[in-house]
């Protein structure tokens, strides 16, 4: 259960603010959809229970607005989201890229931290793009057809793009 990809952004949701059940899961699946992840309402209510218990989240006292127990991120729980945050910044497997999700958070971390995540994506990238465009390159010059390969073209201008993105990021947060 602790390597589920939504716990980035549910404890980056109690970052935010601590909130009750019925917040948490009206609001996660949003933030989730960006990601292309789904969560139903008794997974979020799993998820919170199993936080709790290894002490990432806490159930405090009523609020004033509505009296009901909220949840709070703890100080480890903090600390594990940073963790995931610079793990999924930098990682570039296709398998698994959160991205979207971490780097919605970011924010956690101050600008130079924040810059060296993101240019170390950076690296990775370029050197996938280079690897793949060669190989991309040796396809066509063997006589592939285009038409077999349009799946690695559209592959290799998203990585592109992704680095351009990047690239204007660093240069906003240097900024």
């Amino acid at each position: 259960m602790l390597d589920n990809p939504t716990i980035t952004s549910l404890l980056g949701l109690l970052v935010e603010r601590p909130l009750h059940l019925y917040a948490v899961s009206q609001e996660l699946p949003r933030r989730l959809d960006a990601s292309g992840l789904s969560v139903g309402r008794g997974s979020v209510r799993n998820l919170l229970v199993r936080l709790g218990d290894i002490g990432w989240v806490e159930l405090g006292g009523p609020d004033s607005i509505d009296d009901v127990a909220t949840y709070r991120i703890t100080e480890e729980g903090l600390a594990e989201l940073r963790n995931r945050v610079r793990s999924q910044v930098q990682d570039t497997s296709p398998d698994h890229d959160h991205f979207v999700q971490a780097v919605a958070y970011i924010g956690l971390f101050d600008t130079q931290e924040a810059c060296l995540l993101l240019r170390r994506r950076r690296e990775r990238l370029t050197t996938r793009l280079t690897d793949v465009t060669r190989e991309h390159a040796r396809a066509l010059d063997s006589g592939q057809p285009w038409t077999h390969l349009a799946e690695v073209d559209y592959a290799l201008s998203q990585t592109a793009a992704a680095i351009a993105w990047l690239d204007r990021t660093i240069d906003r947060l240097q900024r």
